[in-house]
């Protein structure tokens, strides 16, 4: 890793504060370690492992029990038991041994659950002098993510421990982590905004982790309300909106919302911060980057990159890349920056390069259409979609309104071009727990749906 000054010692690491809260014992630092350390005796030398836990404490103790055995931590695009199947078969292929998989799901065939070394008997903890010398191959150990693949097939992007830690440096300065305070999630913890905002930024400051994933409103409120402190709640703009019909009495605390994956746009922002009593931000970036930028919704439509990092783009802007302090690497980047002159290190996104249509001449942003058919009123979720071999814009809708009134309420908005035809009605639209679209399961209906055309199918219409 190319020199850079923040240092990361072990020592700080093994506190014995409360770390991993839940509704039974809490988790310090120390124990998590000392869990880890027993749970990597039982593994072989360098395993390759598939984390699948949903629960936060065994999903990060299995992580560094694997990476002070010196192996992989592969976390997969979804959970789908054929991604899980080929991805399997994949990975023996090409690392030459069998692949591990832990889950709540997964029964033990030899020997102790990961779940049963998080003891709370001092007698089971491990010295410090025990930890320091595996800590430099925990540092060093692979974490294989994977894109969404939700403009195609997902791809590999590997990251070691060291990387994650020194990015969570520039989230920790930006949102002052290194205080008190309890980050919550309703995003699993096995894609890079959860891995960021569930287990590095927590690990490498002064937050503690809710062990849980709570995803319905009234789930979410008790576990707000059961927090002394500061709250960091990280969500998605799906997630939210989902939310705010419910009739919720919110707790009053220190409560930031932080949201990523799709942008969140001012109205839903307003509704979440008056309903929830919070301040809302969101952070910009990518499975290849992690968040590399960050901006307060209600505050302006600027985005301002963490300290250190700067954008390198061509004069024209449309092709830029991002350098990451902490890395000394940069990264091309797939958006359309607007930058603000005088302030170097702020921009205002316009959207993805390849979130532009054109339809008979003329062009739109995707962004921008999937934002006003979500908007209408009786429409639960929705969006464009254009065939790869199509220049007409199909459109996916979840909803109990029928064609027409979607169309005639679109077209107050929009060129008539643009107007999707046909509408596929369908009971969810196909994406991952991050509420990325699933590209291949998409075109699959639309393939589908299709050939019911001529069969009078409720589920196409004109």
């Amino acid at each position: 890793m190319a020199g850079h000054s923040v240092d990361l010692p072990l020592k700080g690491l093994l506190s014995s504060d409360p770390f991993l809260l839940s509704e039974g014992e809490n988790v310090s630092r120390h124990q998590l370690f000392s869990a880890a350390y027993r749970f990597s005796e039982i593994l072989p030398d360098a395993p390759v492992v598939l984390n699948l836990y949903a629960r936060r404490d065994v999903f990060l103790m299995v992580m560094l029990a694997v990476a002070m055995r010196g192996g992989k931590t592969i976390l997969p695009p979804n959970v789908a038991a054929n991604t899980l199947t080929e991805l399997t078969a994949e990975l023996e292929a090409s690392q030459a041994q069998t692949v591990q998989r832990f889950s709540e799901q997964e029964e033990s065939e030899t020997g102790p659950t990961p779940e049963s070394f998080l003891s709370t008997d001092k007698n089971n903890w491990v010295d410090e002098a025990v930890l320091q010398p595996l800590w430099d191959r925990v540092l060093n150990s692979d974490i294989w993510l994977y894109t969404s693949g939700s403009t195609g097939q997902p791809k590999r992007v590997v990251k070691t421990w060291r990387q994650m830690a020194l990015l969570a440096q520039q989230a920790i300065a930006r949102f002052e982590l290194n205080q008190p305070g309890c980050v919550v999630a309703t995003v699993p913890s096995q894609h890079m905004f959860g891995l960021e905002t569930t287990i590095f930024w927590p690990l490498f400051s002064k937050q503690s982790i809710w062990v849980g994933r709570p995803i319905f409103a009234e789930d979410i409120r008790a576990v707000l309300a059961a927090q002394a402190g500061p709250v960091l709640l990280a969500s998605t703009p799906l997630h939210l909106k989902k939310l705010m019909p419910f009739d919720v009495d919110w707790p009053q605390l220190s409560l930031r919302v932080l949201s990523a994956t799709a942008p969140l746009d001012e109205v839903l922002a307003q509704q979440v911060s008056d309903t929830l009593h919070a301040r809302v931000f969101e952070v910009f970036g990518s499975t290849e980057t992690a968040s590399i930028a960050s901006r307060e919704t209600l505050a302006g439509d600027a985005w301002t990159l963490y300290d250190d990092n700067f954008l390198l783009c061509e004069e024209s802007l449309s092709v830029c890349e991002v350098n990451i302090a902490p890395l000394a690497e940069s990264h091309p980047l797939h958006d359309q920056f607007d930058l603000i002159p005088g302030q170097p290190n702020r921009f205002r996104l316009l959207g993805r390069r390849s979130d532009v249509v054109k339809v008979a001449g003329k062009r739109s942003s995707l962004a921008y259409l999937n934002q006003k058919l979500q908007a209408i009123d009786g429409v639960s979720d929705g969006l464009f979609w254009q065939a790869p071999n199509g220049e007409r814009l199909q459109a996916f809708v979840v909803s109990d309104l029928n064609a027409h009134d979607i169309k005639q309420a679109l077209a107050q908005d929009m060129d008539a071009v643009f107007l999707p035809r046909p509408i596929h009605f369908v009971e969810q639209i196909p994406r991952n727990e991050l509420g990325k679209i699933q590209f291949q399961q998409l075109s699959d209906l639309a393939k589908q749906n299709a050939t019911q055309t001529g069969t009078e199918s409720p589920n196409v219409r004109a």
